[in-house]
Protein backbone atom coordinates (compact mmCIF):
# COMPACT_ATOMS: atom_id res chain seq x y z
CA UNK A 1 0.00 0.00 0.00
CA UNK A 2 1.05 3.56 -0.59
CA UNK A 3 2.05 5.93 2.20
CA UNK A 4 -0.42 8.54 3.38
CA UNK A 5 0.12 12.09 2.12
CA UNK A 6 1.12 14.69 4.74
CA UNK A 7 -2.32 16.34 4.63
CA UNK A 8 -3.90 13.12 5.96
CA UNK A 9 -1.57 13.00 8.95
CA UNK A 10 -3.78 15.28 11.00
CA UNK A 11 -6.42 14.69 13.62
CA UNK A 12 -9.25 14.30 11.08
CA UNK A 13 -7.25 11.81 9.00
CA UNK A 14 -6.33 9.76 12.06
CA UNK A 15 -9.95 9.70 13.23
CA UNK A 16 -11.04 8.44 9.79
CA UNK A 17 -8.53 5.60 10.06
CA UNK A 18 -9.66 4.80 13.60
CA UNK A 19 -13.25 4.57 12.36
CA UNK A 20 -12.13 2.34 9.49
CA UNK A 21 -10.18 0.03 11.79
CA UNK A 22 -13.12 -0.10 14.18
CA UNK A 23 -15.66 -0.86 11.42
CA UNK A 24 -18.26 -3.44 12.36
CA UNK A 25 -19.73 -4.49 9.04
CA UNK A 26 -19.18 -4.44 5.30
CA UNK A 27 -21.43 -1.39 4.76
CA UNK A 28 -19.31 0.72 7.14
CA UNK A 29 -16.14 -0.25 5.29
CA UNK A 30 -17.66 0.43 1.87
CA UNK A 31 -18.97 3.86 2.93
CA UNK A 32 -15.55 4.89 4.23
CA UNK A 33 -13.81 3.48 1.14
CA UNK A 34 -15.98 5.69 -1.12
CA UNK A 35 -14.82 8.81 0.73
CA UNK A 36 -11.05 8.19 0.78
CA UNK A 37 -8.80 6.59 -1.83
CA UNK A 38 -6.31 5.37 0.79
CA UNK A 39 -9.02 3.74 2.86
CA UNK A 40 -10.39 2.24 -0.36
CA UNK A 41 -6.99 0.70 -1.06
CA UNK A 42 -6.81 -0.70 2.47
CA UNK A 43 -10.37 -2.02 2.18
CA UNK A 44 -9.55 -3.78 -1.10
CA UNK A 45 -6.55 -5.46 0.54
CA UNK A 46 -8.73 -6.49 3.46
CA UNK A 47 -11.28 -8.01 1.06
CA UNK A 48 -8.56 -9.98 -0.74
CA UNK A 49 -7.26 -11.40 2.51
CA UNK A 50 -10.65 -12.25 3.94
CA UNK A 51 -11.79 -13.98 0.72
CA UNK A 52 -8.86 -16.34 0.62
CA UNK A 53 -9.91 -18.89 3.26
CA UNK A 54 -6.77 -20.99 2.79
CA UNK A 55 -4.50 -17.97 3.26
CA UNK A 56 -6.34 -16.97 6.42
CA UNK A 57 -6.16 -20.51 7.83
CA UNK A 58 -2.43 -20.69 7.11
CA UNK A 59 -1.92 -17.34 8.81
CA UNK A 60 -3.89 -18.46 11.87
CA UNK A 61 -1.93 -21.73 12.05
CA UNK A 62 1.37 -19.84 11.82
CA UNK A 63 0.25 -17.50 14.60
CA UNK A 64 -0.78 -20.46 16.77
CA UNK A 65 2.55 -22.22 16.16
CA UNK A 66 4.42 -19.05 17.13
CA UNK A 67 2.35 -18.67 20.32
CA UNK A 68 2.85 -22.34 21.22
CA UNK A 69 6.58 -22.12 20.61
CA UNK A 70 6.89 -18.97 22.69
CA UNK A 71 4.94 -20.55 25.55
CA UNK A 72 7.13 -23.66 25.50
CA UNK A 73 10.29 -21.57 25.51
CA UNK A 74 8.93 -19.51 28.40
CA UNK A 75 8.17 -22.72 30.30
CA UNK A 76 11.66 -24.07 29.64
CA UNK A 77 13.26 -20.85 30.88
CA UNK A 78 11.02 -20.70 33.94
CA UNK A 79 11.47 -24.31 35.03
CA UNK A 80 15.01 -24.96 33.86
CA UNK A 81 16.40 -27.38 31.34
CA UNK A 82 14.89 -30.50 32.92
CA UNK A 83 11.43 -29.52 31.66
CA UNK A 84 9.91 -28.58 28.35
CA UNK A 85 11.58 -29.68 25.13
CA UNK A 86 14.91 -30.84 26.52
CA UNK A 87 13.39 -33.16 29.12
CA UNK A 88 11.19 -34.69 26.42
CA UNK A 89 14.14 -35.05 24.08
CA UNK A 90 16.27 -36.61 26.83
CA UNK A 91 13.51 -39.04 27.80
CA UNK A 92 12.81 -39.89 24.16
CA UNK A 93 16.50 -40.44 23.47
CA UNK A 94 16.91 -42.71 26.49
CA UNK A 95 13.80 -44.72 25.62
CA UNK A 96 14.96 -45.06 22.01
CA UNK A 97 18.44 -46.08 23.10
CA UNK A 98 17.04 -48.74 25.44
CA UNK A 99 14.69 -50.06 22.75
CA UNK A 100 17.52 -50.16 20.21
CA UNK A 101 19.77 -52.02 22.62
CA UNK A 102 17.04 -54.60 23.34
CA UNK A 103 16.33 -55.06 19.63
CA UNK A 104 20.02 -55.50 18.87
CA UNK A 105 20.43 -58.01 21.69
CA UNK A 106 17.41 -59.98 20.47
CA UNK A 107 18.66 -59.94 16.86
CA UNK A 108 22.08 -61.23 17.93
CA UNK A 109 20.43 -63.95 20.01
CA UNK A 110 18.28 -64.97 17.01
CA UNK A 111 21.39 -65.32 14.84
CA UNK A 112 23.05 -67.56 17.42
CA UNK A 113 19.89 -69.65 17.85
CA UNK A 114 19.44 -69.99 14.08
CA UNK A 115 23.07 -71.08 13.72
CA UNK A 116 22.86 -73.66 16.51
CA UNK A 117 19.55 -75.05 15.28
CA UNK A 118 20.85 -75.01 11.71
CA UNK A 119 23.61 -77.32 12.89
CA UNK A 120 20.93 -79.80 13.97
CA UNK A 121 20.56 -78.96 17.67
CA UNK A 122 17.13 -79.24 19.25
CA UNK A 123 15.33 -76.38 21.00
CA UNK A 124 16.16 -77.98 24.37
CA UNK A 125 19.86 -78.35 23.54
CA UNK A 126 20.05 -74.77 22.25
CA UNK A 127 18.27 -73.47 25.35
CA UNK A 128 20.67 -75.33 27.63
CA UNK A 129 23.74 -74.05 25.78
CA UNK A 130 22.50 -70.43 25.98
CA UNK A 131 21.07 -70.63 29.49
CA UNK A 132 17.53 -69.85 28.33
CA UNK A 133 14.13 -71.45 28.71
CA UNK A 134 13.14 -73.61 25.72
CA UNK A 135 9.99 -71.51 25.27
CA UNK A 136 12.13 -68.36 24.89
CA UNK A 137 14.38 -70.06 22.32
CA UNK A 138 11.31 -71.12 20.35
CA UNK A 139 9.85 -67.58 20.40
CA UNK A 140 13.11 -66.01 19.28
CA UNK A 141 13.67 -68.55 16.52
CA UNK A 142 10.17 -67.89 15.10
CA UNK A 143 10.53 -64.08 15.17
CA UNK A 144 11.12 -62.26 11.88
Amino acid sequence: MRKLPPEDLNEKGIIRWMRFLGGKNREDFEDMAKKDEYIEEAYNELKKLSHDEQMRMEYELRQKAIRDHNMMMKTVRKHGYESGYEAGEKHGYEAGEKHGYEMGERLAMKKVIDKLMGEGRTIEETAELLGLEPKMVEEISKAD
